[in-house]
């Protein structure tokens, strides 16, 4: 039966938080080398940021950052969906590294499908060829063969949805056990 892995306490999967980089960089948990801290959109849009300052080639002009992140990083999106190399750059450096955290989850885990969403999943196929590429080179070819790595298309509703889908799930948990206990009150 195919079910979401949620682990002991429903707090599964905080797959951003792994301390994977000794770069002393602070991630928003207060800890210090998450995967977040190298390969989220907000360190894509701070170095794009920088290497524009720095008179990097690219399609973002000289008004990037607009100070809007959400507007920023769909910026960088578009930008590398339309063939912009700096922006592709890095956008494969934030995937290969999400590419390594998915090799780790292989191979604690050995997950049949695993879905990367968030916001830097509406970068969809831009991330899909670095990550199989760390893939390649970090995880046993057996285990990686057997696990499909999907970006989610859902784009910023999979939060909304997957929360949803919880609640849902609960309400029917909910119901069953009081259908049980209900059933066992019926004289025999």
């Amino acid at each position: 039966m195919e079910e979401l892995f949620r682990g002991h306490n429903g707090f599964a999967g905080e797959f951003s938080h792994m301390p994977m980089f000794n770069n002393n960089k602070l991630c928003g948990c207060g800890k210090t080398g998450c995967l977040e801290t190298e390969a989220s959109l907000l360190v894509v849009v701070e170095k794009a940021a920088e290497g524009v300052k720095e008179g990097r080639l690219s399609n973002l002009g000289k008004r990037f950052p607009s100070g809007h992140f959400e507007q920023d990083s769909e910026a960088v999106i578009k930008a590398a969906t339309l063939g912009d190399q700096f922006a592709i750059e890095l956008l494969s450096e934030a995937g290969y590294n999400i590419g390594r955290g998915v090799a780790i989850l292989i191979h604690l885990v050995n997950p049949e499908l695993v879905i990367l969403s968030g916001r830097g999943a509406l970068a969809g196929k831009v991330w899909q060829a670095p990550i199989q590429q760390a893939l390649n080179k970090h995880c046993i070819p057996r285990l990686a063969a057997s696990t499909v790595v999907e970006v989610s298309t859902l784009g910023y509703e999979a939060e909304l949805i997957g929360s949803a889908a919880l609640v849902m799930e609960n309400m029917i948990k909910e119901n069953r056990k009081l259908a049980h206990r209900d059933h066992d009150k019926l004289p025999a």
